[in-house]
């Protein structure tokens, strides 16, 4: 896993003396498209009149927040999306892969490792998007080949009710005898969220960390975001949740609040990709494309959400160098999710 300061801060310096993509995609970058010359990409993506992304980043009402800022950008072009938790959609497209079937334009996961399994499947399609250098420097060069890029910075962190519970400082402290009965998780067989919090965990702490936490009856269930949405409902009141969604419901009124734990979030690297035979193949980069512009991050932060650009600060002012945070490196989240699934069905019993 890496901590953020020291390597957020050596990458960014590599980015500005100009550190570069390997050859490959070199030559993509080299023809991205920018908003300069957009206008041949959305005439193509017009005659298309579709895209079809199917996405677990984020909540429902973030991701129509997205498909109506793209379609005020871009008038004449549908958005057709299914948002599920990353297992499930990721499975869908597995299969529809194996069959032949090819339905999607754009796949948004939040387990980075379905993508080293889409590469050497070699499903996705070579584009570098506009202003993808507008995004966090560390993030810019997520494959090395140009073949998937950030969708989305997200954190897993302690979600809790201000009015029933103190939070937990520390990701050991959901131990306590004292949360027992009142703690809520998602699941990593399902979420991908999830998954990366619980390598996290596991490689910080050992696997001793979960079985302590379980004499504590957590709720499991399947989503991130359903742990938003028990200690909203009062079922339960502390839990390791999501950034965005916590805070979209706290800003409409309710009694959630979140913490950055003093031994590190987590941080979820959300990647997005264009399917190689996506059957709508210029809507599909245009959509990606307009994922690096002003109005998508934008659209993120109104739905409570970390912008991926730079140059729009965040809905609560934070900024990478100001959070702790950890983040599991994508070749441990190929053999560690499986890993931890495993024992999380062991320990938990679902």
């Amino acid at each position: 896993m890496q901590t953020n300061r020291a390597r957020f801060l050596a990458l960014a310096g590599a980015a500005a003396a100009g550190a570069l993509y390997p050859d490959a995609a070199s030559a993509a970058r080299k023809k991205a498209v920018t908003d300069a010359d957009v206008s041949k990409l959305y005439a193509a993506a017009k005659k298309e009149g579709t895209v079809v992304w199917w996405t677990a980043h984020y909540a429902q009402s973030a991701a129509e927040r997205v498909r109506d800022a793209f379609k005020a950008k871009y008038p004449g072009i549908e958005v057709q999306f299914i948002r599920q938790t990353a297992q499930v959609i990721y499975q869908r497209l597995a299969q529809d892969l194996k069959s032949g079937v090819h339905e999607l334009d754009v796949f948004a996961s939040t387990d980075e490792a379905h993508y080293l399994e889409l590469k050497r499947l070699n499903a996705l399609a070579q584009f570098v998007p506009a202003d993808v250098d507008k995004t966090h420097p560390m993030f810019q060069k997520l494959d090395p080949d140009g073949l998937y890029h950030l969708g989305e910075l997200a954190f897993v962190l302690i979600n809790y009710n201000p009015k029933k519970v103190e939070p937990a400082h520390r990701w050991t402290h959901l131990g306590d005898p004292k949360y027992k009965g009142q703690i809520t998780f998602g699941h990593p067989a399902f979420s991908g969220f999830v998954g990366n919090w619980v390598v996290a965990m596991n490689d910080k702490y050992g696997w001793e960390f979960f079985k302590n936490v379980a004499r504590n009856n957590p709720k499991i269930n399947r989503s991130i975001n359903d742990t938003v949405t028990d200690i909203v409902s009062g079922e339960r009141t502390i839990g390791a949740g999501p950034d965005n969604t916590t805070l979209e419901k706290k800003a409409e009124g309710n009694a959630i609040d979140l913490y950055y734990p003093d031994d590190d979030s987590v941080i979820v690297v959300c990647p997005v990709g264009v399917l190689r035979e996506a059957p709508h193949p210029n809507a599909a980069r245009l959509f990606e494309n307009f994922m690096y512009s002003r109005e998508y991050s934008e659209a993120l932060v109104k739905a409570s959400c970390f912008p991926i650009r730079t140059d729009v600060p965040s809905v609560n002012g934070k900024t990478l160098d100001k959070i702790r945070w950890t983040r599991v490196k994508v070749e441990r989240l190929a053999t560690g999710v499986p890993e931890v699934v495993a024992k999380w069905r062991e320990t938990f019993g679902v």
